[in-house]
């Protein structure tokens, strides 16, 4: 040995860590899509029937209101607010509009 009480330097080699994709499934989720924005949804996701939209897209298709926790209505298959929900429907002659909500 040349120097006691030292030890040889040993030197190796060391790749960076690769990252691998994760490799392909047969049932890749699909983002939902928004029907007022088309875009996909990432995240909150709010249903009404089989619509799907963004917290932000969850408003009154004449005032923007948003819906959330004040009651939706389709009419021809739009989202309105009450408001604009009766100014859309006529009830049948000699009928009157009354909302009801259903108790919890």
């Amino acid at each position: 040995m040349c120097c006691p009480g030292t030890r040889p330097m040993v030197t190796r080699t060391v790749r960076a860590p690769m990252t691998k994709p994760p490799p392909p499934t047969g049932n890749l989720q699909k983002l939902p899509m928004c029907d007022k924005c088309g875009n996909g949804i990432v995240g909150t996701v709010v249903k009404a029937r089989d619509k799907f939209r963004h917290p932000g897209c969850f408003v009154c298709t004449d005032c923007d209101i948003n819906l959330k926790q004040k009651g939706y209505f389709f009419v021809e298959g739009q989202l309105y607010c009450e408001t604009h929900a009766r100014a859309r429907t006529r009830p049948p002659e000699g009928h009157d509009l009354v909302t009801a909500f259903p108790s919890a």
